[in-house]
């Protein structure tokens, strides 16, 4: 039995997605570089798909999967399946479809509900990881692909000593900030990192002003994170 009990019926992942036996067609690869950020992204996919798959820290396999399915269903403005329970079912499809509407009385109010705030910041991985690898994938012109079956296992329920509410709306390690989001559950903040890498950039490259990834320059790179950002509401 996981944080919360099932209840309705199992999800089914029948949003956007491909057969688990069908190949996604191959990207053009005018260059070298094109074929290299293909297999990264294929590669974070494979190691997320086997984080989504495997019990966390907060939620069982089974539970992130079924978060999974419906944050894709509200994404694609479907009706849940009603196999989550309340809290955690308006937090999923908010933080997937609608993360800019979220404030911190949203958050204290699904505590109350039951939602743990730990919980919440798991949640929050979860949902955040697949929504970019679903834009990248569309943006690239790969089809989604289809969830991982959940693996048998227990969650950990482990709460860093040094993890605590402060400036932010749930807990984090030191004082909140974008890059300590999620460290209140290290497990989702270290593929937040992994994610950052492929998909951005390293933190070691962060800081490197003459940066240049795919023929863009870091202040193209800026430009479009910045325009993403603004597009998407974002508070940071």
């Amino acid at each position: 039995m996981g944080l919360f009990s099932r209840k309705k019926r199992e999800p089914v992942d029948d949003t956007v997605s491909d057969a688990a036996d069908e190949q996604d067609p191959p990207a053009p690869e005018s260059d070298p570089a094109t074929g290299e950020a293909r297999d990264a992204f294929e590669q974070l996919i494979d190691r997320e798909w086997e984080r989504l798959s495997s019990a966390g820290t907060w939620w069982t396999a089974g539970e992130r999967v079924a978060i999974a399915v419906d944050a894709r269903l509200a994404m694609a403005g479907e009706e849940p399946t009603g196999v989550l329970p309340p809290p955690l079912e308006e937090a999923t499809a908010r933080i997937a479809a609608c993360p800019a509407t979220i404030r911190g009385t949203d958050v204290a109010r699904w505590e109350l509900d039951g939602l743990d705030s730990f919980a919440y910041v798991e949640t929050v991985g979860i949902v955040s990881r697949l929504m970019a690898l679903d834009t990248a994938a569309f943006g690239l012109g790969i089809k989604a692909r289809r969830l991982p079956e959940p693996q048998p296992g227990a969650p950990t329920r482990i709460r860093p000593d040094d993890a605590a509410l402060t400036t932010g709306w749930s807990p984090t390690v030191g004082p909140a900030s974008a890059p300590s989001s999620l460290t209140a559950v290290p497990d989702e903040a270290e593929a937040m990192f992994d994610f950052h890498g492929v998909l951005y950039a390293t933190m070691e490259e962060m800081f490197d002003m003459q940066l240049e990834r795919e023929g863009l320059t870091r202040p193209q790179i800026e430009l479009v994170a910045a325009r993403t950002s603004t597009l998407n509401e974002c508070f940071y």
